[in-house]
């Protein structure tokens, strides 16, 4: 029994030094977050600085985080229209190789939700790929070889998307931030929320008008789901269907192509009903 625990003591010892012998990432939102942890493919100590379920408009960062990011090799952040607080945060850090993955990629009407077109999100791919090459040169091989192969698997979506049918006008009835999602692949929509704002009386009756007159059974949500979709869904009898912008996740175990994957699903459900 001695013998079984210093064995495997010194295999955890190992495991551990191998970890403590990468890079320090922290990152500010899941969606970089999840690059990130696939680029390196585990051979860095990477960790997402927001809690599952915080709201990054709102967020402050605590001194204990301002920490955190000060002892770490990079920060990884979306851009400074998404957290106006990391990019004044990441002006300040000095020991720290900071990473925009928003560089270079335009903005539409300053919506910062770029990784929903899955062709912006390889060039956040690609910008977070750039930054970790010049923070750690000896691993770039590795990290290029992880991030081609990831980008590989979000062409296949982005083809899975484009070939959908487009005759179906979707419903969104949560908080809308899929404007570079429609834009991407074409689809027409209408939506309760304008922008992250709450809808008014008047746009809630139109929107439960047009679901009623156009016998509309499903309608999709951001997560988690707000009380005003709830609302309509009850008023109107159309289910609800999640559509996740991967932003506020709560289980961190799922990747953002195994969310992207399940709105694909939903989507499905839609236009073949």
């Amino acid at each position: 029994m001695r013998l079984k625990t210093l064995i495997f003591l010194a295999i955890l010892s190992l495991i551990t030094s191998s970890a403590e012998a990468g890079l320090k990432i922290t990152c500010s939102l899941f969606p970089v977050y999840d690059f990130a942890r696939a680029v390196t493919g585990g051979s860095a100590n990477v960790h997402l600085l927001l809690k599952p379920g915080t709201e990054p408009h709102e967020y402050e960062p605590s001194p204990m985080d301002v920490k955190t990011l000060n002892d770490s090799d990079v920060f990884i952040f979306t851009g400074r229209h998404m957290e106006h607080w990391a990019g004044h945060l990441a002006d300040t850090l000095t020991g720290t190789a900071i990473i925009d993955a928003s560089e270079n990629i335009s903005l539409t009407d300053n919506d910062p939700h770029i990784w929903m077109d899955l062709e912006k999100a390889q060039a956040m791919i690609r910008n977070i790929l750039e930054g970790l090459c010049r923070a750690d040169p000896e691993n770039r091989e590795i990290y290029t070889a992880n991030a081609e192969s990831y980008c590989a698997k979000f062409s296949e979506l982005d083809a899975k998307f484009s070939a959908l049918p487009k005759d179906k006008v979707l419903v969104f009835a949560g908080e809308f931030s899929c404007g570079y999602f429609v834009r991407r692949y074409g689809f027409e929509y209408v939506s309760a929320f304008d922008g992250e704002n709450e809808p008014g009386v008047r746009r809630l009756a139109e929107v439960i008008r047009y679901i009623n007159a156009h016998h509309a059974r499903f309608i999709l949500s951001d997560l988690p789901i707000p009380p005003v979709t709830r609302s309509i869904s009850e008023q109107t009898g159309a289910e609800i269907l999640a559509f996740s912008t991967a932003h506020l996740v709560e289980d961190t175990s799922r990747t953002f192509l195994e969310i992207m994957t399940g709105n694909y699903e939903n989507l499905t459900r839609v236009l073949n009903d």
